[in-house]
């Protein structure tokens, strides 16, 4: 292994022991350990800054809409929006912690067949969080479904991450889709059986509502319901943000235009006199200004993997150093550790990694569709867990949730998860061990 990728080795298990210690915030962590890893792998200050640069071009369009999102939906709570919301949603829920997680799971995978990580965070968790609140549901129980519901449908053939996987070993992606078919039913399928034991679990910690307060709930949902900023506000709010959800899900408009032109268009509605719309951006300038510290240094560590090429040449090691003996089970142990890979070395694992096994495995009868395709399965289910991408921030912001804890919480049934779906392509006779 070379110096820079031992040197990387030890950057990605550092910030993930100083993440769950709690030494410092996110941002801090993913800006600081990153550059002190490129000094140390011998780049000068200017080619780190350069690293950066490119960095927050990668990441800026997330940033965007990070801030704009937090303000947006501020926004909707003060008019009192999201209280209507909660006791139409809750009329038809009833005292059922395993119905809102199948409502949940219904609205995360409807709003991903935009193929949008970010679409589905800013569509499910603010409908459903207050919810979670009301039912006393952890919110890293929300954030484990809407990941897990993401990760499926990025098996779908217009999903960017497929198409782009797809691309890097020359194979169709509608063939590659027709594969998977089978592991999209079935994961689906296993997504809503999961939350029947979630639901136990978060039950087993204080979830839930007792007989007296669900009863006081529904005298409170029979109860006038007050709109601090005028009953028409709220409802021209609604109206907007319907026709948002569905211009973007429509692929209509992108979300960045799309959530700098409504927030506007709202702030002016909401607050007519410029000291309130002051009032109220000072307001909600602490999480805005946490969730873009925690990107910024999230730009950092992307620029830095990128610049100094360290996350290929450590795959490339692993490639170069896969024992012949293994060469007639590596899909199969490659699956198995697909998705840490994909938190850790992320993007490499099908640019790099891919590319270099299938003409090695082919000598035993795999073929490139059937490798891509489960490896792909079996790692994209980590999409909202991985470090270096910009997204899992937007869905952690939104339901105010740290990476820690959403780590703690849900790495090991998302890596449950996914060997499940290996166990079923196995079972099946998709993938020979």
């Amino acid at each position: 292994m070379t110096w820079n990728g031992i040197i990387t080795l030890i950057m990605m298990v550092l910030i993930i022991i100083l993440l769950f210690r709690g030494v410092s915030c996110p941002g801090v962590i993913f800006s600081t350990v990153p550059i002190i890893a490129s000094l140390l792998m011998g780049f000068g200050p200017a080619q780190i800054n350069g690293f950066i640069g490119e960095g927050l071009k990668a990441i800026s369009g997330t940033l965007f809409l990070m801030v704009f999102a937090v303000l947006y939906f501020g926004l909707l709570h003060e008019a009192g929006v999201f209280q209507a919301l909660i006791r139409l949603v809750m009329r038809f829920l009833g005292n059922s912690i395993a119905g809102t997680m199948w409502v949940t799971a219904l609205i995360s995978v409807l709003t991903q067949l935009d193929g949008s990580g970010a679409t589905t965070a800013i569509c499910t968790i603010p409908t459903m969080r207050p919810v979670y609140e009301k039912q006393k549901i952890r919110s890293e129980a929300l954030l484990l479904i809407e990941s897990l519901a993401s990760g499926i449908l990025c098996l779908l053939p217009w999903a960017p991450g497929l198409c782009e996987a797809a691309a890097y070993v020359n194979v169709d992606v509608y063939e590659l889709f027709l594969w998977l078919i089978p592991v999209l039913v079935f994961s689906l399928a296993a997504l809503f059986l999961l939350c029947i034991p979630l639901a136990a679990y978060e039950k087993r910690h204080g979830a839930g509502m007792t007989r007296e307060e669900f009863e006081e709930m529904k005298r409170e949902i029979d109860k006038p319901l007050e709109f601090p900023l005028g009953k028409g506000v709220a409802v021209f709010d609604g109206i907007v943000t319907l026709c948002l959800m569905a211009a973007l899900l429509g692929g209509i408009v992108k979300t960045n235009f799309a959530f700098g032109l409504t927030f506007g268009i709202l702030l002016v509605a909401n607050f007519r006199d410029i000291g309130r719309q002051r009032e109220y951006l000072k307001k909600q300038a602490p999480m805005a200004l946490d969730m873009a510290v925690t990107i910024l240094g999230v730009c950092v560590m992307v620029g830095v993997n990128q610049g100094t090429g360290a996350i290929a040449d450590l795959a490339n090691w692993m490639v170069a150093n896969t024992s012949g003996s293994l060469l007639s089970h590596l899909p199969f142990v490659l699956c198995i550790f697909s998705m840490l890979l994909s938190i850790t070395i992320g993007g490499s694992k099908n640019s790099v990694v891919l590319p270099a096994i299938i003409p090695m495995v082919a000598a035993f009868g795999f073929t490139p569709v059937q490798v891509l395709g489960a490896v792909f399965a079996t790692g994209v289910i980590s999409a909202n867990l991985s470090l270096f991408n910009a997204t899992p921030y937007l869905a952690l912001g939104l339901a105010g949730v740290e990476m820690k804890s959403h780590l703690k919480y849900s790495l090991l049934p998302v890596y449950g998860f996914s060997l499940l779906m290996l166990s079923f392509m196995v079972v099946s006779g998709m993938l020979p061990i």
